[in-house]
């Protein structure tokens, strides 16, 4: 059987994940650890390297290295939450574009709460981008209760998750858009 690389996969991921922020000039990142993170600094770099101001807000010490690399060397910004939350909020609140790349498949028990700090700072009517469903909802079910994002537009890859097509947890997903970025089920 043929495997498709995972830089492909998060290639394509986020390129549909930039494709989706089109248009404005100031995106901030939302970034976890893991590869929600990866293809959100990937997406951040696609739309660095388009001229848009980018700024990821690390929610985490240990963010994908590929995407981070790519980012700064597109010239976009990176802020760490632990060492300055102040500038992460303030670059938040500028935003035209927010993109939340957190927390992923993997997350439980919803968002911690630096996490929950910079999804409070967004302003009410800014567009909020998940990677592959909002930061926070688990993905196997339609369970909203814990603290989460909640999304205008959840990019998703392969197929639906539970999560995005079962309430109350799909209310939190804003329009879905599934992207096939070539697994093989």
């Amino acid at each position: 059987m043929l495997r498709t690389p995972e830089s492909v996969l998060m290639d394509r991921a986020s390129a549909a994940v930039a494709g989706e922020a089109a248009g404005a000039s100031r995106v901030v990142l939302l970034v976890g650890r893991g590869n929600n993170g990866g293809d959100a600094l990937l997406a951040g770099a696609l739309l660095a390297a388009r001229g848009v101001g980018v700024t990821a807000v690390l929610l985490a010490s240990d963010a994908h290295e590929r995407g981070l690399a790519a980012l700064v060397e597109s010239g976009g910004r990176v802020i760490e939450w632990d060492i300055d939350p102040a500038s992460a909020i303030a670059g938040i609140v500028e935003a035209d574009v927010v993109i939340d790349g957190i927390v992923g498949l993997g997350g439980q028990g919803g968002l911690r709460a630096s996490a929950q700090a910079a999804v409070r700072a967004i302003p009410p009517g800014t567009p909020v981008i998940s990677v592959d469903i909002p930061s926070g909802l688990d993905a196997d079910s339609g369970v909203a209760t814990a603290p989460h994002v909640t999304a205008d537009i959840t990019v998703t890859f392969t197929a639906p998750k539970l999560c995005l097509t079962l309430l109350p947890a799909a209310a939190s997903a804003g329009r879905v858009i599934i992207v096939d970025v070539g697994v093989i089920l």
